[in-house]
C-alpha cells in the first residue's frame, strides 16, 4: 500500500467516517502487504486484508482486491464492488474511476477509460474520458479523447471547454496559465461560468483559499481577493495558501506566517522545503529547522536514487510542530512529517527524507508526540 500512498498520506491521513451513530477518524496501515485501518488511538478497526487502500473521504475509502478497485465503508464492508483499474476519493458525492474495457482487453495500449461514479457506483456520464480530475466546488476538469480540456458538473454535463491548471475550482475560481509552464506564461482565474474573472497578469499563482490567493508579479509575492484586487502587498519572496486563518510566507529564505491583514504573526525562522508547503491543520503546523535543501552545481535537486528506485533528498534539517503562536508543541526531531488531520500525522521513522518511493519504517504520531502505530 505504502509504495503508492506516501505522498497522499503526507497531506491527508485520516477522514471522519461513521460507525453506527458515532463519528471516528480512520487511517490506513499496512501489515504483511495488506492494508487495514486504525483509529486515532492506534487501535485496528479494519484488519489488514486489502491489497491496497487509500484514506477515507466522505465516509468511504478506495481499496484494491487483486487488480480491481472498489470502496469500503468505515466498518470495512465493501459498498461498491471492486471493478475499476483506478479509484480516487469521493468529493462532492462523486469519485473519478478508471473503467476497464470489456474483458479487460487492451486497446491501443490502453486498458480502459476514465469516468465518474455516484455513491451507488453508477456512472454519471456516458462519455469516455482520457483524464478525469476530482470534483471541487461542484465542477471537475476532464480531458476528452480528442484532447480537449472541458469542465463538467455533477450531472456529467459538459459546461464549457477551458484548460484550467491542475485540480480545479476553489472559492468559485480556478487558476489558468496562458502558456503552460513556459517561462513567459501568465496566470489568471476564471469563474464557474468559464468567464475570465481575473485577467492573466501574474507571473505565478496559487489556488484560492479562504477568499485569497497567493500571486507573484515582478519581484514580489502577495495576495489578491476574488475581484483581483491586491489584498496583501506583493512584498514577500514567496507565499502559500491560507489555512485556518494563516498563510506561510518566505522572507530572505526563511518561512513565517501572516494573518489575512498581512500582519506577521509568526516571524520568519523556519527552513524552506521545496515541494512541501507549511500550513496549519488541526490547529498546528509542521515546520522544518536546519539548513534548507540546496541544489547541485547544475541547478538540480541534490538527491540519491537507491537500487529499489527510492529517491531521497541529501539535505539536513528536522521537522517539528508549532502552534499558532509559533511555540513548538513537538520539538524538531523527525526527518519527515505529514500534516495533522483529525489528530494524527504520518511520520517517517527512518533516517532519510523520501522524495519519491517508500520506506518500511513509518507510523502515525499524535500531537502529544506519541507514536500510536508503527510499521515495524
Amino acid at each position: 500500500m505504502m509504495k503508492s500512498s506516501i505522498s497522499a498520506l503526507l497531506f491527508l491521513v485520516g477522514c471522519v467516517s461513521l460507525i453506527g451513530a458515532q463519528q471516528v477518524a480512520l487511517f490506513p496501515i499496512e501489515k504483511n502487504g495488506k492494508t487495514g485501518y486504525i483509529d486515532v488511538s492506534g487501535r485496528v478497526i479494519i484488519k489488514p486484508q486489502f491489497d491496497d487502500g487509500w484514506p477515507f473521504n466522505e465516509g468511504v475509502a478506495p481499496v484494491r482486491v487483486g487488480d480491481d478497485w472498489g470502496y469500503i465503508d468505515a466498518t470495512g464492508k465493501i459498498v461498491i464492488k471492486p471493478q475499476f483499474f483506478q479509484a480516487k476519493k469521493f468529493s462532492n458525492g462523486i469519485a473519478s474511476v478508471g473503467v476497464w474495457f470489456p474483458q479487460k482487453q487492451v486497446i491501443t495500449s490502453k486498458v480502459g477509460f476514465y469516468n465518474y461514479i455516484d455513491r451507488k457506483g453508477q456512472l454519471i456520464s456516458k462519455d469516455q474520458f482520457e483524464v478525469a480530475f476530482s470534483f471541487a466546488d461542484g465542477l471537475a476538469q476532464v480531458l476528452t479523447w480528442d484532447y480537449k480540456n472541458g469542465i463538467i458538473d455533477t450531472n456529467g454535463t459538459l459546461k464549457f471547454y477551458f484548460d484550467i491548471y491542475n485540480a480545479g475550482f476553489s472559492n468559485g475560481l480556478a487558476m489558468f496559465k496562458t502558456n503552460g509552464n513556459m517561462p513567459d506564461t501568465k496566470v489568471g482565474y476564471i469563474d464557474k461560468s468559464g468567464k475570465i474573472a481575473i485577467p492573466p497578469t501574474f507571473d505565478y499563482g496559487e489556488d484560492f483559499s479562504e477568499g485569497l490567493a497567493c500571486v507573484s508579479s515582478g519581484n514580489g509575492s502577495g495576495f489578491v481577493d476574488s475581484n483581483g484586487k491586491i489584498a496583501i502587498e506583493l512584498k514577500f519572496d514567496g507565499c502559500g495558501r491560507f489555512y485556518e486563518g494563516l498563510a506561510s510566507v518566505l522572507v530572505n529564505g526563511l518561512v513565517g506566517f501572516i494573518d489575512k491583514t498581512g500582519k506577521m504573526v509568526i516571524p520568519p525562522q523556519f527552513a524552506w522545503n521545496p515541494g512541501k508547503e507549511s500550513r496549519f491543520s488541526d490547529g498546528v503546523a509542521v515546520v522544518k529547522i536546519g539548513e534548507s535543501e540546496k541544489p547541485t552545481k547544475d541547478g538540480l535537486r541534490n538527491v540519491t536514487i537507491t537500487p529499489d528506485r527510492n529517491i531521497m533528498a541529501n539535505s539536513s534539517g528536522l521537522y517539528g510542530v508549532i502552534d499558532k503562536t509559533g511555540k513548538f508543541v513537538m520539538p524538531p526531531k523527525y526527518v519527515q512529517l505529514g500534516d495533522f488531520e483529525n489528530g494524527l500525522a504520518w511520520v517517517n521513522l527512518s533516517d532519510a527524507y523520501i522524495i519519491h518511493g517508500d520506506t518500511n519504517r513509518w507510523g502515525y504520531i499524535n500531537k502529544q508526540g506519541k507514536i500510536v502505530w508503527k510499521s515495524f
